[in-house]
């Protein structure tokens, strides 16, 4: 197993790197993101669930050396921004409350503002490790 893994992430290019350190930054991302939550509007299932499969599936595509799954980076960061416009739908609508002085929807404005910043590094990145060289 050793072995294995280091031939699979030894001399590899930059975007391989940076698609991983990105999975696993999605991963830790969607855990505490599903811990945060507390019943409130800025928080689906949805995103979680779509964080989480795309950080699986950039991890996967870490471990597994198959040319014909040289797409998957992109499935990945396809999840990474569904999730992530989907938590900008549902967060947009916590900040109008803020923005207009209103207390109509609720939630957490210092939780949606921090996890759609999160969400969209996790995203530029993926995208830019989709075509970085990655041998």
């Amino acid at each position: 197993m050793k072995e294995f893994l280091e031939k699979r992430f030894k001399n590899r290019g930059a975007g391989f790197y940076l698609g991983f350190a990105t999975s696993v930054l999605m991963l830790i991302f969607s855990i505490v993101y599903i811990a945060a939550d507390s019943a409130d509007r800025t928080f689906s299932v949805t995103v979680f669930v779509l964080v989480l499969l795309g950080a699986l599936i950039g991890m996967a595509y870490a471990l597994i050396d198959v040319k014909l799954l040289d797409f998957l980076p992109v499935v990945s960061c396809v999840f990474y921004g569904v999730a992530f416009g989907q938590h900008l739908f549902l967060g947009l609508e916590t900040l109008s409350d803020v923005w207009n002085d209103v207390n109509f929807i609720g939630g957490s404005p210092a939780l949606a503002i921090t996890f759609i910043v999160l969400f969209a590094v996790g995203t530029v990145a993926s995208l830019v490790a989709a075509f970085l060289k990655e041998d």
